[in-house]
C-alpha cells in the first residue's frame, strides 16, 4: 500500500463526508458540519504532531468509515428482508446507495490496514 494512495482515499472519504454535511449545513442542520471539522482538525492535529499519531488517527478513521459501511448495508438488507411501505425508504436504499455502501466499507478497511513505509535511517558518514 502506498502513502499516496492512501492519501487520496483518506481525501476523498473526507470530501464525500464534507459534501454531505454542507448540504445539510445549507439545509438548516449544521451538526454534521461540526462533526466533519472536528474530524478534519483532529486528522490534521494528529499528522502533524507526529508519525505515529497520524497513523493512529488515519486507522481510527478507517475503523470507523468501515463500522459505517456496514451500518449502511446492515439497513439496506433489513429493508429488502423486511420491507417497509415508506416511498423514502425504498428510493434511498437501492442499488446506488449498495454500492456507495460497498465503497465506504472498502476505503474504512483499507484505511484501517493501510501501513506507511518505514524510512531507512540514513547511513553514518
Amino acid at each position: 500500500m502506498t502513502a499516496g494512495l492512501t492519501n487520496l482515499v483518506l481525501a476523498v472519504s473526507l470530501a464525500a463526508f464534507a459534501v454531505r454535511a454542507a448540504i445539510y449545513g445549507v439545509l438548516g442542520s449544521f451538526l454534521p458540519l461540526a462533526i466533519i471539522l472536528i474530524v478534519i482538525a483532529l486528522l490534521l492535529a494528529a499528522r502533524l504532531s507526529g508519525r505515529r499519531a497520524g497513523r493512529i488517527a488515519v486507522r481510527g478513521w478507517g475503523v470507523t468509515l468501515a463500522i459505517y459501511g456496514v451500518l449502511r448495508l446492515g439497513l439496506a438488507g433489513l429493508l429488502l428482508v423486511a420491507p417497509v411501505s415508506s416511498p423514502h425508504a425504498i428510493a434511498n436504499t437501492g442499488p446506488v446507495f449498495m454500492l456507495i455502501s460497498a465503497l465506504y466499507l472498502a476505503a474504512g478497511v483499507y484505511l484501517a490496514a493501510a501501513r506507511r513505509d518505514r524510512v531507512a535511517p540514513e547511513p553514518a558518514s
